[in-house]
């Protein structure tokens, strides 16, 4: 693969072509062009022409790099989002079982109690809960399901900020004159 020199000073440096005579018999001509962007962006340009000059095959692909990783922020977001909103629905199905009296002993109810528990125990001895004739507002529950969803909030951008792409750019130019 022999790489052809820029003529044109203007051209990026981050632009390399190359040019393959694939057959010399019929003097066909590839040509493949490889960009690549400081955003994220790659260019990839192959051409094959025959010897007449007409274009025989055209291929181009485009990767948009930073876009990709902003969607891997995004599917890592949402799966933090999903994590949490299922932690504070356990909480608050709890909290309503608790309010409306539900039979600790229901098999249902059992569930929820342990799935939550696990969640709520470090805030049940935060604050008393009132209760009146078996019905019982787990104040505790309130503040854990506040806490958690700040957590969940402050980890999403923690995500956020440490792994998106920069957005930073240099540019520099000049021109030359001779006489």
């Amino acid at each position: 693969m022999a790489q052809v020199p820029r003529t044109d000073p203007r051209q990026p440096d981050d632009v390399v072509v190359s040019e393959i005579t694939v057959r010399p018999a019929d003097q066909s001509e590839h040509v493949e062009v490889h960009q690549h962007d400081p955003t994220g962006l790659e260019r990839h340009e192959e051409v094959v022409r025959d010897g007449l000059g007409r274009t025989e095959h055209h291929e181009e692909i485009v990767a948009n790099h930073a876009a990709e990783r902003l969607y891997s922020i995004a599917k890592a977001s949402q799966t933090i989002n999903l994590v949490v909103g299922i932690i504070e629905g356990l909480i608050a199905i709890r909290i309503v079982l608790k309010l409306i009296a539900a039979n600790p002993d229901n098999a249902f109810a059992n569930l929820i109690y342990g799935l939550s528990g696990i969640f709520v125990d470090p805030f049940l001895t935060l604050t008393a809960s009132p209760s009146t004739g078996g019905v019982v507002l787990e104040i505790p529950s309130l503040i854990a399901m506040a806490v958690y969803a700040l957590l969940g909030w402050a980890i999403v951008k923690v995500v956020g900020i440490v792994f998106s792409p920069s957005r930073a750019r240099a540019k520099s130019t000049y021109d030359r004159y001779r006489a």
